[in-house]
């Protein structure tokens, strides 16, 4: 069985002005500083913003990945409304060659969690490739523990799960219960909790998109001793300037400082949001240099 742990980089999906993917800016966040300590990628999720991605741009961009990182296991989000457009998607991401799928319940309208289980069976049934659920509560209906722990003992190829939600709830139960299965966490806000108590195997960080020295280098540490507090001061730091913008605009702010890719939203900021942005954007050159002098930058 393909094992997931470690530090996946939840990639941005930058685009030009007329909205089309844009291939040369993706791919220069493939190439940042400490690259060859991720796991892996993970695309096409919350940060990619999966909502606004076609088939095709989905498969472009697994292909990209697999074309530049080679040895990397790469994570897709299949993100979708219904079992259909789902397999749609993860087929894509299997023929591309994605080493799994990121599973978000279907987004807009409320469900409960009957109907969650029975559409990511239904998904899963249609796939050969790993399934981990995506538990993305705050743009989707979440996932309950029982939820969780009945489908990862449903003898589907369901392999784990990517908690985003912040709570450690579902990945307690799952160590408690002692059920196989990856242990993601999908809140960067959640990992050091979660790495103290010894209940993440890994985690799907939109911050090691443009700190992967910084996540890399917390991960290492186990979560414990000095190095591993002095990483989680600048990564809560880091994580309370993001607050001010919406995700993950936060994020391709600093991503564009570093030279990895190019800023690119889905509609035009608001004269509110640029000076939002133009805040971030120089107290994160300012902090990168307290950031460089912990060796993490």
């Amino acid at each position: 069985m393909t094992r997931f742990s470690g530090v996946y980089a939840a990639l941005l999906t930058p685009r030009n002005s007329v909205g089309e993917l844009d291939l040369a800016s993706f791919r220069g966040q493939l190439t940042t500083p400490c690259a060859d300590q991720l796991a892996g990628y993970a695309v096409n999720g919350a940060t990619g913003e999966f909502t606004i991605s076609t088939v095709q741009e989905l498969s472009e961009i697994v292909m990209a990945t697999r074309d530049a990182a080679p040895n990397a296991q790469i994570l897709c989000g299949i993100g979708a409304g219904d079992v259909r457009c789902a397999v749609a998607r993860g087929h894509a991401a299997t023929d591309a060659g994605a080493d799994a799928v990121l599973l978000p319940m279907p987004a807009f309208f409320p469900y409960r969690q009957d109907d969650l289980r029975a559409f990511c069976i239904a998904v899963a049934s249609e796939l050969s490739i790993p399934v981990l659920l995506y538990n993305l509560p705050q743009f989707t209906t979440g996932l309950t523990v029982d939820t969780v722990l009945s489908l990862l003992t449903s003898g589907s190829n369901i392999v784990g799960v990517k908690d985003s939600s912040g709570s450690l709830d579902i990945v307690r139960a799952m160590t408690e219960a002692q059920v196989s299965g990856a242990r993601i966490i999908g809140n960067d806000s959640a990992l050091c909790d979660a790495m103290e108590q010894g209940l993440c195997d890994g985690v799907v960080s939109g911050v090691a998109c443009t700190l992967p020295e910084l996540m890399t280098s917390l991960f290492a540490t186990k979560g414990h001793g000095k190095e591993f507090r002095q990483y989680r001061d600048l990564l809560n730091e880091f994580i309370d300037q993001l607050g001010a913008l919406p995700t993950p605009w936060g994020l391709k702010v600093t991503s564009a400082v570093r030279g990895f890719s190019s800023e690119s939203y889905p509609f035009p900021l608001s004269s509110e949001r640029a000076e939002e942005a133009a805040v971030l954007r120089g107290w994160f050159v300012d902090w990168m240099k307290t950031a460089t002098e912990a060796g993490v930058a």
